[in-house]
């Protein structure tokens, strides 16, 4: 097997010398003549090798029967055949040295048994070659900085390919057209546009891993409809945001699998959609909700950065009050501080006769229509140290009069000093000459507010540190005990003691042999709690398996009969395994911890208020698992109900410093891969200094939840 360095790769994807484009058309207007056309358009300087077996030319070039054929051999082809001659053509390439092959054809694992056959043997012919395979499904790689253009997306026939220094990763073959066509429109060029296609050997993140040390690439662009492989995808993450350069991501197409087939209340609670969310967030992606604002939160996070020592919060500046307005609200709304004017600034500028309007908005009327006012506030407000970040919403002379209201705030930021407060612009009307004008002179411009506030809020919303796995390693006590788990659901009494082992401790109780008669003394003073235990009632209260409160002996004889009856009643042939005793326990509220595995983002911890509503408040917090004591504190603040637990209006603080070590352990059960789903449900939260007490906890072994 070959081994090609991570640098002769890159280098064969984005700037080979040479390519080879197996089964071009030489007739025009065909999606297979596309990639030779393109190359040629946009004056590509490296050698074409046509491969086609009926050709001897194409389109003035000499053709090839095969790569292997090709004298000197190539850096990377492009395939586009069908399914079956694409595979033999892979095999030509491997037997050529070829180090890239991107591959057009679909048929294969989108389609069916058959298919997903023909995928396999691809990866391994690739892999076995040692090539870098793009594709299936690709629609090619674009790298304009050279000007190879090796693609069948027709919005490249574009006339004039600007070089930009965002790069493109999508699994969607025609987004790289349509991030093209966009950021035309947006004056935003890119670096690299690759279609990763089915990703059968090499997804978005070995593309990334590969482009993280480009020259010419600042930042990231990721279209996902899916994650195939998440290491791969955290090792780009993780090393772009090391070398500064952002990767923002548009998501689409989650899979609720993991929610549809869960057994406990946290898969309800923590969803496919989250689920891929947070585990993004904690590698370092951002990802944004509008599909609008993929491109200007690239171009912004790659160029715009708070500056360290400055206020956390952004000043707005307006020449219309009613706009201005609208751009704060949505600002706000997402949570960061809205900062008003220093009494400096406001000193200095009312001085000089400018109005300021009131409150936190900075509203300058008349004055931002005339040019030395309107660069005097920029001046000022960016240079006060008391301002985090400045946005300046522009209204109608953006669209009529660029020279009195955007040219005064280029101005004053090329005069202030570096450490001055980053400076972005929103125009209100449709105005493409304020937009271009913003961004030659390097101030970020959004055509929507939704962008705007989306990007700002991005700006102010620090990325999570990555969690140390030694902090976080599953106690060996609690591993040999899993270890001897059955596959299947585990009733509340084994369940409580892989917990015990994780240092998660529950109520005084005592477990009776179901089919004896109750003794009487059951080693608990009442009242207490009774509950059926079995693997088959995982929901105990939907069961009827449960008691609270059960006064005497008397009492609990008929609570045990009901429960018997209902549960039977519930699920009929149900395993009794025994009657838990508990001792009744009062503390301030309840909280659920919950472990699921998502199918897509791998293993999640839920943090949510307990009980059983639950499900109906869906308050809760989720972090890809294990947690450290930091992000654990972090969930616990997420989640609204807990502030109940804080001493809100006087009331009584809950030990939240306990919860929070539960937290933490209960999340090191995700390094047991055999565990599907684990909960506590619920943890009862006692006063500060008291702990935390286990109620109930369920685990699931294996990954069939049936």
């Amino acid at each position: 097997m070959r081994r090609y360095d991570d640098e002769a790769l890159r280098k064969a994807l984005i700037a080979p010398e040479s390519v080879a484009l197996v089964g071009v058309s030489g007739s025009a207007g065909k999606l297979t003549a596309r990639p030779l056309e393109f190359l040629q358009r946009n004056g590509w300087q490296g050698r074409i090798c046509p491969v086609n077996p009926t050709r001897d030319e194409i389109a003035g070039l000499k053709a090839w029967k095969r790569v292997s054929d090709i004298e000197g051999g190539v850096d990377h082809a492009y395939i586009l055949l069908n399914a079956e001659p694409a595979l033999e053509a892979l095999e030509d390439c491997a037997s050529a040295g070829v180090k890239v092959v991107s591959v057009l054809a679909d048929g294969f694992a989108e389609a069916g048994e058959e298919g997903r056959k023909r995928q396999e043997r691809l990866v391994r012919l690739a892999e076995e070659a040692g090539i870098l395979l793009v594709g299936p499904n690709s629609t090619g790689v674009v790298s304009t900085a050279s000007g190879f253009i090796c693609t069948t997306n027709a919005a490249f026939k574009a006339s004039d390919i600007g070089k930009g220094r965002l790069a493109v990763l999508s699994q969607s073959g025609s987004v790289i057209g349509t991030m093209l066509s966009r950021g035309q429109a947006q004056n935003t060029d890119f670096s690299v546009l690759i279609s990763t296609g089915n990703e059968a050997a090499a997804g978005v993140g070995r593309m990334g891993q590969l482009l993280l040390d480009d020259p010419g690439t600042d930042g990231f662009i990721l279209f996902l409809e899916t994650i195939r492989d998440r290491e791969a995808l955290e090792l780009f993450a993780r090393g772009a945001h090391a070398r500064g350069k952002p990767v923002v991501a548009y998501m689409v197409g989650r899979s609720e699998e993991g929610q549809a087939l869960s057994v406990s209340h946290t898969g309800a609670l923590t969803g496919a959609a989250r689920s891929v969310s947070a585990f993004l967030r904690s590698v370092g992606i951002r990802e944004v909700e509008s599909f609008d604002s993929l491109i200007p939160v690239a171009r912004t996070l790659s160029h715009s950065a708070l500056k360290p020592g400055r206020p956390r919060a952004v000043t707005v500046v307006s020449t219309t009050g009613g706009g201005g307005a609208m751009v704060l609200d949505q600002i706000a709304l997402r949570g960061v501080p809205i900062a008003g004017l220093s009494e400096a600034s406001r000193a200095s500028l009312s001085a000089q006769g400018i109005p300021l309007g009131h409150g936190k908005l900075v509203d300058v009327t008349l004055a931002g229509a005339r040019y030395e006012p309107m660069k005097e506030v920029i001046r000022t407000l960016s240079a006060d140290p008391a301002t985090g970040l400045l946005l300046v919403v522009i209204g109608s002379s953006a669209q009529f009069n660029p020279e009195l209201a955007v040219a005064p705030i280029v101005d004053a930021k090329a005069e202030v000093s570096s450490d001055a407060a980053p400076v972005l612009a929103f125009p209100l009307p449709h105005a493409p000459e304020s937009l271009a004008m913003l961004e030659a002179g390097g101030i970020p411009a959004f055509r929507t507010v939704e962008a705007c506030a989306e990007t700002i809020a991005m700006m102010f919303d620090p990325l999570p540190a990555p969690v140390d796995a030694k902090d976080c390693e599953l106690p060996a006590e609690a591993a040999a005990l899993i270890a001897t788990l059955a596959p299947g659901t585990q009733d509340e009494v084994t369940s409580g003691r892989v917990m015990q082992a994780l240092g998660v401790f529950g109520p005084a109780s005592t477990l009776l042999d179901p089919e004896a008669d109750l003794p009487d003394d059951i080693g608990i003073a009442y009242p207490v709690v009774a509950k059926l235990v079995s693997p088959d009632l995982p929901h105990k209260t939907e069961a009827g398996a449960i008691r609270v409160g059960v006064p005497d002996r008397a009492a609990l004889i008929e609570a045990i009969k009901a429960m018997k009856a209902s549960a039977e009643a519930y699920r009929p042939g149900y395993r009794l395994q025994g009657i838990l005793m508990q001792e009744m326990c009062h503390g301030l509220g309840e909280a659920l911890i919950g472990i699921s595995r998502d199918p897509v983002a791998g293993p999640m911890l839920t943090l949510a208020m307990g009980g059983v509503m639950t499900e109906i408040y869906r308050d809760s917090a989720v972090r890809p698992a294990p947690v450290d004591l930091a992000t654990a504190r972090s969930m616990i603040a997420e989640v609204k109900g807990f502030a109940l637990f804080s001493g809100y209006r006087n009331r009584t603080k809950g030990d939240l410093d306990a919860l929070v070590r539960t937290v933490a352990a209960v999340s090191r059960l995700a390094a047991a891969e055999q565990i599907g789903e684990a909960e506590i449900n619920p943890i009862l939260v006692r006063p500060e200094g008291k702990g935390v007490v286990m109620l109930d906890a369920l685990l699931h072994v294996g990954k069939s939840h049936a």
